[in-house]
């Protein structure tokens, strides 16, 4: 994702985290800035739903199931 990311800045500088920037790691290119745009996004997107997709297991362990999956991901003494 961080590649990505960062072949998306259309061939500028990357600030990084305000202390100094880091060279372009592509020329400008228009078109394939857009696709890594998308690329970038829909792994974003997948990454979030993954996390979503998690955390539910988690509590359908919890609720429905109602093993001791949760207390100890969450380190629970009970």
């Amino acid at each position: 994702m961080r590649c990505s990311g960062c072949a998306c800045a259309r061939g500028k500088p990357i600030p990084y985290f305000g202390l100094t920037a880091l060279p372009a790691l592509l020329g400008e290119n228009k078109a394939l800035a857009k696709q890594l745009k998308d690329i970038h996004g829909t792994g974003a997107a997948i990454g979030y739903f993954l996390i979503g997709l998690h955390a539910a297991a988690a509590l359908f362990h919890h609720y429905v199931k109602r093993d001791t999956t949760l207390r100890r991901m969450l380190l629970l003494k009970s």
